[in-house]
């Protein structure tokens, strides 16, 4: 297998995490919209577990691929940053891992939720798993935000198209950063879907983007 095919699959795998990360969202069903007991048992009702089960499962199946995702680009920017930089590739590699098993325990709090409340525990007891789910997601962004400065630092590096990735993922982590802030700041708040969904937009261009123009994963000797 060529180089330019192997690093098309890698590139793959961040159009991947995407869609796979939706589809779990689409069967479980879109979460209270409310940090409220009254919302937590309505949306308990309007799902089964098995529903719940198998949602949360693909969407940590899309996070999965997308840690496959950021260690293909852990490989591109191997592959053109000079050794006094290879820490920033590696920041980000340990970012992402942070990132995925961060997004993995606010994945098994809507789990819990739900087997908990199907059990016939309390709303306002149950709320306590949702929070707990609402808090970790929230956070995770300062951790994506990091894994994008080191990738976005590293491309900028690289060709014009590559830099272009770059910093605009730098902008990404920013939009991260903030939005993550004031939800955790404010549990109410529905800025973080904002975050999530431009985060969700660059790593689908960018992934687009290495499948088309595949860049190179060999480091020079």
């Amino acid at each position: 297998m060529t180089e330019s095919a192997i690093s098309r699959i890698g590139a793959a795998t961040g159009v991947a995490s995407v869609v796979v990360t939706f589809i779990g969202f689409g069967v479980h069903g879109a979460l209270p919209t409310d940090t409220t007991a009254g919302a937590v048992e309505t949306y308990v009702k309007g799902v089964s577990a098995t529903q719940a089960g198998i949602g949360n499962y693909l969407e940590l199946l899309g996070y999965l691929l997308f840690l496959a995702f950021a260690a293909y680009l852990y490989a591109v920017g191997r592959a053109g940053a000079t050794n006094s930089l290879h820490w920033l590739n590696v920041l980000g590699l340990a970012a992402a891992i942070t990132y995925i098993a961060v997004s993995a325990f606010a994945i098994a709090g809507q789990v819990l939720m739900v087997n908990w409340a199907k059990a016939g525990a309390d709303p306002k007891t149950v709320l306590g798993a949702y929070m707990l789910d609402s808090a970790a997601f929230t956070l995770s962004f300062e951790i994506a935000a990091l894994f994008l400065l080191a990738v976005g630092i590293l491309l900028l590096t690289r060709p014009i198209a590559l830099r272009l990735i770059g910093a605009s993922g730098m902008l990404v982590a920013l939009v991260l950063f903030i939005t993550g802030l004031i939800s955790t700041a404010s549990i109410q708040s529905s800025s973080s879907q904002i975050g999530f969904m431009v985060f969700s937009l660059w790593t689908v261009i960018a992934a687009i983007y290495l499948l088309i123009r595949p860049a190179s994963i060999t480091r020079a000797a």
